[in-house]
């Protein structure tokens, strides 16, 4: 008995011989149910191949499980040959689930491999912007959203994403008087109004309005005054007149020329540009504008010409050098090594900042007895004194006569005679006007 096509027969196709090496079995093929448990199915005929796989044989078959992914089938024994699938003109591997449990397969051999013929699910590709293929009808919410590009809207969904959208569009509803500050009227949000004389919407606590002004429904309402719906509408103001000190209005940005200028009296100021013209109009002698008002070191150091000095400020400065006196000495650097003063004894007074007087010095000649003469100390320079004008006789404590001059650098020139290692040089000189600040002489006494 032989089975061809899946029908059984008595003829013994094994008994038939036809001229060539094609046997009959090899083309008509059979039909079987696979066994094994992975994807590398066996199928065993019955009768069995008896020769290799010949292209163009075919096969019923119909699986024992599903498949995972690639597979291979095994009939009796002829060696594993893949199983494939043509998508869009390519043969490609089975993918999982190609392969199911109830469908009967059709296999032809094409000399490489098993060709799926018939019973396998579809395998037309998704639709996309530039490939034909399937796709699915969108839900509302996918419609709504509106981020899904691989599913398509049909007319019903589209009418109601439209129908929805669509709710709230501007729709004119005519003019409206507001010259006796009407109520806002019942409306839908888009209902429009363009207002034909002016005066308030929404009562006398409402908004002003003028006329061609447009006052634009925002949300459903019952109309009512400005406290109960105002929040519920808009008003576009179609004023576009020239702002002045009576009519408000568009006005534009003043260019920083005309702020300089100060002539314009149609546009508005910036703070940048303010800030600029003032930062430009610094006070000067010869300018009137705005000056800074001088910090207290400032007033104190009495060096800078560009800062006002108010009453407080200058107050305290003359309090604090008027009537002042600082107490001074004389240190190593001022005085010479021809000369030393008594411990203690070398101190003198400055008065307001730049009377000298003297306070309490007392000088030896350094190494006892004997002449000195020439530049011995250095004291705070002269204001302006002639030549001449500091100097004088001294008296030491043994009745010796001195005699001193000061320059107009401050040099203390001393000429005289120690006739006793003890004795002491009585340094009170008539009191002078020195620079202001106190200035000394650069160098040191030899």
């Amino acid at each position: 008995m032989s089975a061809i096509g899946g029908y059984s027969s008595d003829v013994n196709l094994n008994d038939l011989n036809y001229v060539g090496d094609f046997p009959v079995e090899n083309s008509l093929g059979g039909f079987g149910v696979t066994t094994g448990g992975t994807d590398d199915y066996v199928l065993e005929l019955d009768p069995a191949l008896k020769n290799a796989y010949r292209q163009g044989l075919s096969i019923q078959v119909k699986f024992n499980h599903g498949n995972s992914g690639v597979s291979t089938i095994n009939i009796n024994g002829k060696g594993a040959v893949p199983i494939m699938k043509a998508v869009n003109g390519v043969l490609v591997d089975l993918a999982a689930d190609d392969l199911g449990t109830i469908k009967h397969y059709l296999l032809l051999f094409d000399g490489t491999c098993f060709q799926v013929l018939a019973g396998l699910k579809s395998s037309i590709e998704t639709a996309s912007e530039t490939v034909e293929g399937k796709a699915r009808v969108a839900t509302i919410e996918e419609v709504n959203a509106g981020t899904n590009n691989s599913t398509f809207v049909t007319p019903q969904k589209l009418a109601s994403y439209v129908s929805d959208k669509v709710t709230g569009l501007w729709e004119n509803k005519g003019t409206i008087d507001c010259s006796t500050n009407p109520n806002y009227p019942a409306a839908l949000a888009g209902d429009a109004y363009t207002v034909s004389t002016g005066g308030k919407i929404g009562g006398a606590a409402g908004e002003d309005v003028q006329e061609m002004d447009v006052i634009v429904c925002l949300v459903d309402n019952a109309g009512g005054d400005q406290a109960s719906v105002g929040a519920s509408w808009n008003v576009i103001q179609s004023n576009v007149s020239q702002a002045t000190e009576t009519i408000a209005g568009i006005i534009k940005v003043a260019s920083q020329a005309l702020v300089n200028g100060g002539t314009d009296d149609l546009s508005a100021i910036t703070p940048l540009k303010l800030k600029t013209l003032l930062d430009s109009r610094l006070a000067t002698e010869t300018l009137i504008g705005l000056i800074e008002i001088a910090t207290q070191a400032e007033t104190d150091l009495g060096a800078d010409n560009q800062r006002a000095i108010t009453p407080l400020r200058l107050k305290t400065r003359l309090d604090n050098y008027l009537n002042r006196e600082s107490l001074l000495t004389i240190t190593a650097a001022q005085i010479g090594t021809t000369m030393y003063h008594t411990p203690g004894r070398n101190r003198y007074s400055v008065v307001n900042g730049n009377m000298i007087l003297i306070k309490d010095i007392r000088l030896k000649r350094t190494g006892g007895a004997g002449s000195v003469s020439g530049w011995m100390m250095n004291f705070p320079k002269p204001n302006n004194s002639p030549t001449g004008a500091l100097s004088g006789t001294l008296t030491s404590n043994g009745g010796q006569t001195f005699f001193y001059n000061i320059d107009s650098n401050g040099r203390v020139s001393i000429s005289g005679t120690f006739i006793d290692p003890n004795d002491e040089l009585l340094f009170n000189i008539h009191p002078y006007i020195a620079r202001y600040p106190i200035e000394y002489d650069a160098t040191s006494p030899a």
